[in-house]
């Protein structure tokens, strides 16, 4: 018979109790705390992430579905989990956390679901904890997959405003003891829009589709914005003019 969370718990006491060295075992760590996301690492200039507790974060994403089909972000996830590895007597390192899975619910801000939930894959090793300091690493996450985007491309045409929506996270991974963990849920918002963004078509416009002619060759690149925040298009990442893109949807 599968023991309740309270009876779990108290045989996790007995446990702390009996074992002469003061240490809780593996499978009695709290896997919703062992584990957590602490925040969505801001793009640089140059659209690169640095991962640590103490670097750039932000608050908030706005994307324009006009011009991306899905959208991903950079979290920033620890580990409480303490050192168990000990050199002294060749005890190796187990509580080091292999990240593999994404669960993922994105809600309007009413709580209703836009569409149903998915899971997707996820890499990246989490360090253990030392000196009390939680071991960090950062991992990508489809916080928008594709079907939900084409979802809040039709509603944001057809409102003509941004769409506020909630992407609800939870991490899966595993120590390489064998113990499973997972994040609590972690809500982060993103705000989507469709063609809010100025879009940009070359002189002539027919670089835009192809850079074949000789007054294409000295045409600026324009620099865009990175993932996550809303900036100028260049025609050419799109392969034709501005406006045949946004009527391409037919929206």
């Amino acid at each position: 018979m599968n023991a309740t969370p309270s009876l779990a718990r108290r045989l996790c006491a007995l446990a702390l109790l009996a074992t002469s060295g003061g240490l809780l075992g593996p499978a009695c760590a709290d896997n919703e705390s062992s584990l957590f996301i602490r925040m969505r690492m801001a793009e640089t200039g140059d659209c690169t992430v640095s991962c640590g507790p103490s670097e750039p974060f932000w608050t908030e994403d706005a994307v324009d579905s006009a011009y991306a089909g899905s959208h991903s972000a950079m979290l920033l996830v620890g580990n409480q989990i303490v050192e168990r590895g000990d050199p002294d007597v060749l005890r190796t390192e187990t509580s080091r956390v292999q990240l593999y899975e994404a669960e993922v619910r994105v809600a309007d801000i009413e709580g209703n679901d836009v569409t149903p939930g998915y899971v997707v894959p996820i890499t990246g090793a989490v360090d253990p904890s030392t000196s009390g300091d939680p071991g960090y690493n950062c991992t990508e996450v489809l916080l928008i997959d594709g079907a939900t985007m084409d979802t809040l491309r039709v509603q944001a045409a057809q409102l003509r405003r941004d769409i506020q929506v909630w992407a609800t996270v939870v991490l899966r991974g595993r120590t390489l003891g064998g113990q499973e963990v997972e994040t609590k849920e972690w809500t982060y918002p993103v705000r989507v829009c469709f063609a809010c963004s100025r879009c940009v078509d070359t002189s002539p416009p027919d670089c835009c589709s192809s850079s074949a002619n000789e007054e294409c060759e000295d045409a600026k690149e324009l620099e865009g914005a990175c993932p996550g925040a809303r900036g100028p298009q260049d025609c050419r990442d799109l392969g034709q003019p501005c406006a045949d893109h946004i009527a391409s949807f037919g929206l």
